[in-house]
């Protein structure tokens, strides 16, 4: 998913209570000898950097040295210990010493340390020794104060910075340390490569894992209407809370906007993750999204005018991608988001989208079940089928 502004300090802090105690906690013990890794996990936009926010203020009030430093997504291209890199430069402005009594630090700073070409051999010894020093640098600053290192977004982590936290995390014992790592769990498809890495951590015994879910509908009610203050009318607050979904970056949005229509920046964040799919699954999302937020294999197969076997890997790999979810009724999909299912309908073009209007009527022409006589009369409607219309909202009457 492309990259999403962050909900910053000036963001209201509301029902993370239980979740910051665990942090809280985690940090105590860590400030007391007891060196710990913390991986905080949920979708994006839930208030993953909001909260590590405030743990990093609690941190930093109480005394501690914080440094960190934030993975990014470069597509192709790779930046080998990129956020390791700018927390090592964090701490040599803390103490210009540490460089000089860890030389193979230089690795992590471009103007400490020239290129150089090396064989396999030396390039694996190398690694060893970078990732003993940072261990090692840690260590010993820690022992001068209490120290949180905090890596944001490990779901676009590179291999070199993978295998390093890693490192680090099998090695945490008696430092005043506090390793924490964010990650959008929304982003882990089952391929991903964080996956493996993640199973191998948790079994760790110093290292926790804790999970933000979204707001709760009484949560995200008092989330908005403390975010809006008494700029918004109450049932505008509701409806907003009730979009949102109890997501924070998503609430924060419709805040903003002006209208009910899903907000442009809101809607390009959201798109992107359908954008990565392949183009077969990319056309089954956006015919899903005419049928509406929910919908069954076999309506959707029927629109799509191909075997239910055929669809099947496209469904397949939109739940993979978390844009689609199987409900627990048989052979029965949903958006992961209302708000997404808004996003790719939103942006179909005019014709693409009446033509698939009418590859859903005629699916559910057929369909004598309750309630499809209703459907078929707004997909007729929305192909400009005005006799089907007329005639569906006749037998929807009767129905009635």
């Amino acid at each position: 998913m492309a990259d999403m502004a962050r909900l910053g300090s000036g963001i209201p802090l509301v029902a993370r209570r239980v979740e910051l105690r665990t942090l809280h906690e985690a940090l105590r013990r860590a400030r007391a000898g007891q060196s710990g890794g913390l991986l905080l996990s949920g979708d994006a936009g839930v208030g993953k950097s909001r909260l590590l926010t405030e743990l990093l203020t609690i941190a930093r009030d109480e005394g501690a040295a914080v440094v960190t430093g934030r993975c990014l997504d470069t597509a192709e291209a790779s930046l080998p210990y990129l956020p390791f890199a700018e927390a090592v430069r964090q701490l040599a402005e803390h103490d210009p010493e540490l460089i000089i009594g860890h030389p193979a630090l230089r690795r992590l700073l471009p103007e400490h340390h020239p290129r150089a070409a090396a064989g396999a051999d030396d390039h694996e010894m190398g690694q060893l020794q970078l990732f003993d020093a940072l261990h090692s640098a840690l260590g010993h600053f820690a022992a001068k104060q209490p120290t949180v290192l905090a890596i944001e977004d490990l779901h676009w982590a590179d291999r070199s910075s993978r295998d390093l936290l890693a490192f680090l995390l099998s090695r945490l014992s008696g430092q005043r340390l506090l390793v924490v790592g964010t990650f959008r769990s929304d982003d882990l498809h089952r391929r991903h490569p964080l996956r493996p890495l993640l199973a191998e951590l948790v079994r760790l015994p110093a290292v926790e894992r804790l999970h933000l879910e979204p707001f709760s509908p009484a949560d995200a009610h008092r989330f908005v209407r403390s975010l809006a203050e008494q700029t918004l009318p109450e049932d505008v607050v509701r409806d907003i809370a009730e979009r949102s979904e109890g997501n924070a970056f998503v609430a924060e949005e419709l805040i903003s906007a002006s209208t009910s229509d899903v907000p442009h920046e809101l809607a390009q964040v959201l798109l992107a993750r359908v954008e990565r799919l392949s183009p077969a699954t990319q056309h089954a999302v956006r015919l899903a999204s005419v049928v509406g937020r929910r919908f069954s294999h076999q309506v959707l197969s029927a629109a799509a005018e191909a075997p239910a076997e055929e669809l099947e890997p496209a469904l397949r790999e939109a739940v993979a991608h978390n844009v689609l979810v199987a409900e627990d009724s048989a052979e029965a999909y949903a958006f992961r988001h209302a708000l997404l299912r808004e996003a790719v309908y939103t942006d179909l073009l005019p014709g693409e989208r009446s033509r698939l209007h009418r590859q859903v009527a005629n699916a559910l022409a057929g369909d004598e079940s309750p309630g499809a006589a209703a459907g078929l009369a707004h997909h007729s409607m929305e192909s400009h089928d005005l006799a089907g219309a007329l005639a569906a909202s006749v037998r929807a009457a009767r129905e009635a």
